[in-house]
């Protein structure tokens, strides 16, 4: 998003599929978590960034916080074909990751501002 920010005047963003972005660093350090644990616990362990947007919103913050000019516009699913469909609610439940391993899963909007500012110092 932000090269394309970069790149263009305006983009057209999909504003009816809701998700939960998913830091990296944060996710790595989940994995760090689980795997420095006392403990190990077999499954399957669903991780994304805390709370819910939709590609539209998240395109917004990102323009907010980089300072961006372009404009951002929201469309429609069905104005953004892709090969694959695309549910219009994917977030996960991430219940059992933070019960068994007791983590602390920081909301999407501070990973991104966190990101974003790392971005920066690093001049990208």
């Amino acid at each position: 998003m932000k090269r394309l920010m970069k790149d263009k005047e305006s983009i057209q963003v999909v504003e009816d599929q809701k998700g939960s972005p998913t830091y990296a660093g944060d996710l790595a350090g989940a994995i760090m978590q689980m795997l420095e644990s006392d403990h190990f616990i077999p499954g399957i362990f669903h991780f994304s960034n805390e709370g819910e947007t939709t590609w539209y919103e998240f395109a917004v913050e990102i323009k907010k916080l980089t300072g961006s000019a372009c404009k951002v516009l929201p469309i429609p699913s069905s104005g953004f074909p892709t090969p694959a469909k695309r549910p219009a609610y994917s977030l996960m439940d991430k219940s059992k990751i933070k019960k068994d391993y007791g983590l602390h899963i920081p909301d999407w909007e501070t990973s991104l501002a966190f990101c974003i500012d790392l971005l920066k110092k690093q001049g990208v």
